[in-house]
């Protein structure tokens, strides 16, 4: 599935839009010159005036609309948790799950004890033979041990649901963290091994003994990194496809009893599954039989710990802080507990808080403008495909095919998710979460042999996020999204094509990117392509990734061309389609001059704000190495010095920076 972090799109109701801060030329750097550096100028003002907040790693205009969603959230979960009135059942599980995580009174005089049985069950396994059932128990509780499974679309029979067994089992952000020998990682693997230590330590453990256990995670987590595929393999979906029968799995991996791993984590029988890395599960067996049980027994119990963190006392809380927020991201303050347990909510229960969210801000009308833009975006790019002169007859009809083939999902879902089997016991913040973990893995793995649920979500309404799903061929916009400064009503259609306009055909591309080119109509592995197609799609890819590899967000620090490709296809594409968009709007609306600005400039305008960005230098190098998507200022810059009609609409000349020789495009 292709999740993208895309802020898009519309406003819902009138009240929804109270306080959001939306476009203003106030945010312009007039000083700057457009032509050298658009980002800067059209951000300039409100970088200054924006500096990132203590508890945060970046702020941008996506952070701004998070934060106020947010706060709706913790309004409608501080309501529901109050027992002086009479509550509805979903008001009832998120309220008093919210109350259980806001209780550090309970939480600290509780201490470590709500993982002791499971840290006891880890100690009293006695042979590796008892892994198996102590793996598949920990699975259920979200814990990342040493693989992923789940259930998913079989990549060539897309309306089937089969079982997904994935490399996993590392903490740090990425196999390369462990693997990379300059001195910044050398640097980090040393402060990481040492947060392990004191993390060991808080269990109570001695200085040397948690030193020792924390080598022990370390050595077996490079142990797996090693066997682990790279981000930019992983995005070819013909490398994570590999689809096995379980005795073929067993072939690759006999120190595991995986008809009974299966049915301990409430998979039905499997015959057949996808094995998305099986080198990986080669590495994983000759790590089990390799590594001693004692040190199994240390990286199952770090692991459990590091799940279930944020439900336990501050000392723990503060440490992991230390590291994953203080060290690798560069947040100065931990965010206020409000925070984060409005976050674990959301996370656990998403779709009853959201289903409360919804009730609040977001109605019918919201979904109608939402679906005429994206209309108006399909007839931009149905245009756009049948123009390209690099594309041949066959594959030309097979792409219309499928964009005519792209559903819709706006705002939320149509049947909401029910939580009643989930126990929510005030005064319980490890339970609850660990319960609503076990619902969520078994109702997930209870999918496999069925047929796809096209109508399920994959985020919560309140999320400030959207997606285009290859295998469901769809694209998806939530309600926490739908706001400005993305859409807003106010404001003039340039900058809403600008903005909502440029995502809506982000998400869109995202169907013919690198990766989503290979799906056919109908979401199947699908080579669709001629080869003389193929070969000239890749030479126009080649060039995105030249020019994105040479951006440097830090001193030292290069994008990486090929992790960032499908997002900078979908940035290029869906700028363009939306510039077409309001440029056919405008023949039946023409639209003046606004603020000294014309209709041409504002859409770029709009484009631009929309990324207005600061960021900490430790998460600039960090999204640098993992994140799919180019940092704000390379977004706007990247796509526009690619565009004769940004040039023309600023009058950019050959030779300055915002002109890019020779410039870049596939759709």
């Amino acid at each position: 599935m292709r999740i993208t972090l895309l802020f898009c799109l519309i406003a819902a109701t009138a009240a929804a839009q109270q306080n959001v801060p939306g476009f203003s030329i106030a945010n312009i750097d007039k000083s700057a010159d457009p032509c050298a550096d658009f980002y800067q100028y059209a951000c300039g003002g409100w970088m200054a005036s924006h500096p990132i907040p203590p508890d945060q790693s970046n702020w941008g205009r996506g952070n701004e609309l998070t934060e106020r969603n947010r706060a709706i959230l913790q309004n409608i979960l501080e309501k529901s948790a109050s027992t002086s009135r009479k509550r509805t059942d979903v008001e009832q599980e998120i309220g008093d799950f919210y109350a259980s995580c806001m209780d550090e009174q309970t939480i600290e005089s509780l201490g470590a004890k709500p993982l002791q049985p499971d840290l006891d069950r880890i100690q009293e396994m006695t042979a590796k033979s008892a892994i198996r059932a102590e793996l598949a128990r920990l699975h259920l509780l979200g814990v990342n041990a040493f693989f992923n499974f789940s259930s998913g679309p079989d990549a060539k029979d897309s309306m089937k649901m089969i079982g997904q067994a994935d490399q996993g089992g590392l903490s740090l952000p990425d196999r390369d963290y462990y693997l990379k020998d300059d001195a910044k990682s050398v640097e980090l693997r040393k402060q990481y091994l040492a947060h392990v230590t004191k993390m060991f330590q808080l269990l109570g453990e001695p200085a040397d003994k948690a030193a020792t256990d924390a080598a022990a995670v370390m050595r077996m987590e490079t142990d797996l990194a090693k066997g682990s595929l790279d981000r930019v393999s992983r995005r070819d979906p013909n490398q994570t496809y590999h689809k096995l029968t379980v005795h073929e799995l067993f072939s690759l991996n006999p120190a595991i009893d995986w008809p009974k791993y299966f049915e301990g984590v409430g998979a039905p029988g499997i015959a057949d599954l996808n094995v998305a890395v099986p080198n990986y599960f080669r590495t994983l067996e000759s790590v089990l039989v390799q590594t001693n049980l004692d040190d199994i027994k240390t990286y199952l119990s770090w692991h459990l710990v590091h799940a279930e963190v944020a439900f336990l006392p501050k000392a723990f809380v503060n440490e992991d802080f230390n590291f994953f927020k203080q060290t690798l991201t560069g947040d100065k303050e931990l965010q206020p507990r409000w925070k984060r347990c409005v976050a674990a909510v959301d996370g656990d229960l998403g779709l009853a808080l959201g289903q409360k969210y919804v009730e609040e801000t977001f109605g019918a009308e919201g979904k109608t403008r939402t679906l005429k833009m994206v209309q108006e975006i399909e007839k931009a790019m149905n245009a756009d495909l049948q123009t390209l002169s690099w594309m041949t007859p066959a594959t030309k009809e097979h792409s219309l095919v499928k964009l005519r083939a792209v559903a819709n999902k706006i705002g939320y879902p149509d049947k909401w998710r029910d939580y009643s089997p989930v126990k929510i016991v005030r005064g319980e913040a490890v339970g609850n979460d660990e319960r609503a973990t076990e619902f969520e893995v078994r109702r997930v793995n209870a999918k496999i042999g069925k047929q796809v649920d096209r109508t399920e979500w994959f985020m919560t309404p309140p999320t400030v996020n959207a997606y285009y799903n290859p295998t469901e061929n769809n694209i998806n916009f939530p309600a926490g999204i739908l706001q400005p400064p993305y859409y807003d009503n106010k404001m003039d259609a340039a900058v809403n094509y600008g903005g909502m306009g440029a995502v809506v055909g982000h998400e869109l591309t995202h169907g013919f990117d690198d990766s989503g080119r290979q799906f056919d109509p109908q979401g199947n592995l699908s080579d669709w392509w001629t080869a003389e197609d193929a070969k000239e799609f890749q030479k126009r890819a080649e060039c995105f990734i030249q020019e994105y590899s040479s951006f440097t967000p830090l001193e030292g620090v290069h994008l990486n061309g090929k992790l960032t490709l499908g997002e900078n296809t979908a940035d290029n594409g869906g700028v363009r389609l939306a510039f077409m968009a309001l440029m056919d709007s405008l023949k039946e609306k023409p639209q003046g001059k606004i603020d000294g600005y014309t209709a041409e400039q504002r859409f770029f305008l709009g484009w631009g704000q929309v990324w207005c960005q600061n960021i900490r230098p430790e998460a600039s190098r960090l999204r640098a190495q993992v994140d799919p998507h180019s940092p704000g200022h390379d977004r706007v810059n990247g796509v526009l010095s690619n565009m004769p009609e940004f040039q023309q609409a600023f009058a950019c000349k050959i030779g300055q920076p915002m002109v890019r020789e020779p410039a870049c495009r596939v759709w």
